[in-house]
């Protein structure tokens, strides 16, 4: 069982969450929409993920998980 640092809930169930990723700033039209939209850095090592607690307070977080070993950093 995996579990998620939230800050108003406490540690939950992943199951309980939906990530969306690295938060990225809106397309400003310097660089093609789609890449915008779905060009990812994909870094190894600490990045920072938006996550929305959908079955909890529904609350979006942005989350430092450690992308090689699968680990939230805090």
């Amino acid at each position: 069982m995996r579990l998620v640092p939230c800050p108003t809930c406490g540690p939950r169930e992943a199951g309980e969450f939906v990530c969306f990723g690295e938060p990225r700033p809106r397309p400003d039209g310097t660089r093609p929409l789609a890449e915008a939209i779905y060009a990812r850095d994909n870094l190894k090592g600490p990045v920072a993920e938006l996550w929305w607690h959908r079955a909890g307070c529904r609350r979006w977080l942005t989350l430092r998980r450690n992308s090689a070993t699968n680990a939230f950093v805090e």
